[in-house]
């Protein structure tokens, strides 16, 4: 008889305590504020539980009619949400939009050898960006250590210094000087779809105030080329736009890394293989890309 009452006391509270959540946040309580009555017969023990509002309350009464009241809270609900949480709470090591400077070198550096100084490069024009749309990371330690991966694309505009150096669509590829043309505009565009395999490492799970590191390879597929100048001749301004491969190297294999903290990175790339097919030019030319990076 006693359990009884007791029993009804708590069903008491409990609607008590749900009639008063729903009128204070005047919405549909969530299952954390329904009342679910569990009795569950046990060998000479009758154990009643009560769930209300995240707690688990307990009446054990046994045949002698002596009672325990446990009061706890229902377990599973917020560890559940805290892992959620966590799992979702990843630092970014690729995923964000680059702008920086991209060009290439030869075996011995810069400046390029004598038969190819018409390729020389305007740095101050020859401008990259990179859209790195999705990111994958795999766990190795904690949110410390990840294997990094994602799709990108690349876009690197190479600018020749020479106002009159052209390239030939020929198999090789050449290039010519005009002196009757002066371009104003005068560059090489290549688009990329790229791939990244690294190595990420980070010192917090908040992006916000985590330095952090990657390093590792990644691989571009050419999509596109093209030549564009602008150039006046005869009083008229000319634009061609030719389309072509131009020889280049279809796949480019790079070294890469990536230094920040908080939105910002600064990264910076070095090819594995030429950018043009080797054989194709007098020396194999090596791309590079150095620059900042905005973090999603």
């Amino acid at each position: 008889m006693k359990a009884i009452i007791t029993l009804l006391a708590m069903i008491f509270l409990a609607g008590q305590l749900s009639f008063a959540q729903e009128t204070k946040k005047d919405s549909t309580a969530s299952d954390s504020s329904d009342v679910e009555v569990v009795i569950t017969p046990k060998k000479n023990q009758d154990s009643t539980i009560v769930k209300v509002a995240g707690m688990k309350i307990i009446v054990l009464s046994d045949d002698e009619e002596n009672e325990t009241i446990v009061i706890d809270e229902v377990e599973g609900e917020d560890d559940d949400n805290d892992k959620d949480e966590d799992e979702d709470d990843n630092v970014s090591h690729w995923a964000g939009i680059r702008i920086g400077v991209n060009g290439y070198l030869h075996n011995n550096g810069l400046p390029l050898p004598p038969q190819d100084q018409n390729l020389e490069l305007n740095y101050g024009r020859s401008v990259s960006w990179d859209l790195n749309l999705l990111e994958k990371d795999f766990r190795l330690y904690k949110q410390h250590v990840e294997l990094v991966t994602g799709l990108g694309f690349h876009f690197a505009n190479y600018t020749w210094k020479s106002e009159n150096t052209t390239l030939i669509n020929t198999d090789p590829f050449s290039y010519d000087t005009n002196t009757a043309l002066n371009f104003t505009r005068n560059k090489l565009k290549a688009n990329y779809l790229t791939a990244p395999l690294m190595l990420g490492f980070s010192t917090h799970k908040d992006e916000d105030k985590a330095f952090r590191l990657a390093v590792g390879g990644q691989v571009s597929w050419r999509i596109g080329s093209r030549m564009k100048q602008r150039y006046d001749f005869n009083g008229s301004t000319f634009k061609p736009v030719v389309r072509s491969d131009f020889d280049l190297t279809p796949f480019l294999f790079h070294a890469t890394a990536a230094v920040g903290y908080g939105p910002l990175n600064i990264y910076a790339k070095y090819g594995l293989n030429p950018l043009f097919q080797s054989g194709k030019t007098t020396v194999d030319l090596t791309p590079f890309d150095i620059g900042v990076q905005l973090m999603f």
